[in-house]
């Protein structure tokens, strides 16, 4: 079956995330990152992530009240450990999921006028085994600036799929508003808008 055009945006944005999220992570030295949305007033999911095993869709839902990423939504504030999987606020099944052990661990809140989602750094690409490394401020204060630049478009996320279908045959119509909106996005912000976009112009192609 043919996927619809919503199919097409959501799969777009997650692949591009996922891109970007790969990059952040050779930055700052982790060896995966992910972006969690609400799946409900309960739960988190895995909206993307450089580690593919937890871009299917029976990646368990993470708990807000029961995870560190659930405080880093709950609270707006950033949460660094370093070793998640020996404390109890750690969500362990993620790790029995990609049969890894979590170590060194930060959530990052992706907030505007508020937390929108949550930025995960996962594990040390390269470590000591004996010496947990931390994720350190500079490389924090990193993840930070990103999660930022990835809420607007993060927050614009349920809009353009939403009317996605239905605003296909406008795209022409570019007034100057939009283009000096267009104009103002970060890097991080445009690619996400050209992943859409390129979903489009395939739909319209078909």
């Amino acid at each position: 079956m043919d996927e619809s055009l919503t199919e097409r945006l959501m799969t777009a944005t997650r692949q591009e995330l996922a891109r970007t999220l790969s990059a952040l992570c050779a930055e700052v030295g982790a060896a995966e990152s992910s972006i969690l949305l609400p799946a409900n007033d309960t739960d988190l999911l895995f909206f993307a992530s450089s580690n593919p095993a937890l871009m299917r869709p029976d990646v368990p839902l993470v708990p807000i009240n029961a995870s560190f990423s659930g405080i880093a939504f709950r609270t707006g504030q950033t949460i660094a450990v370093a070793d998640a999987a020996s404390q109890t606020q750690h969500y362990k099944a993620i790790d029995e999921r990609v049969a890894s052990r979590t170590r060194e661990f930060a959530a990052i809140p992706c907030a505007e006028r508020s937390v929108l989602g949550v930025l995960t750094l996962v594990n040390r690409a390269a470590r000591d085994a004996d010496a947990p490394a931390p994720f350190s401020m500079a490389e924090l204060r990193r993840a930070e600036t990103f999660a930022t630049e990835m809420a607007h478009a993060i927050g614009l996320i349920p809009g353009l799929v939403g009317t996605g279908a239905r605003d296909t045959d406008h795209m022409g119509a570019l007034d100057a508003d939009f283009v000096d909106d267009l104009a103002s996005l970060t890097q991080a912000e445009r690619r996400v808008v050209q992943a859409l976009v390129s979903a489009l112009i395939e739909n319209r192609g078909e």
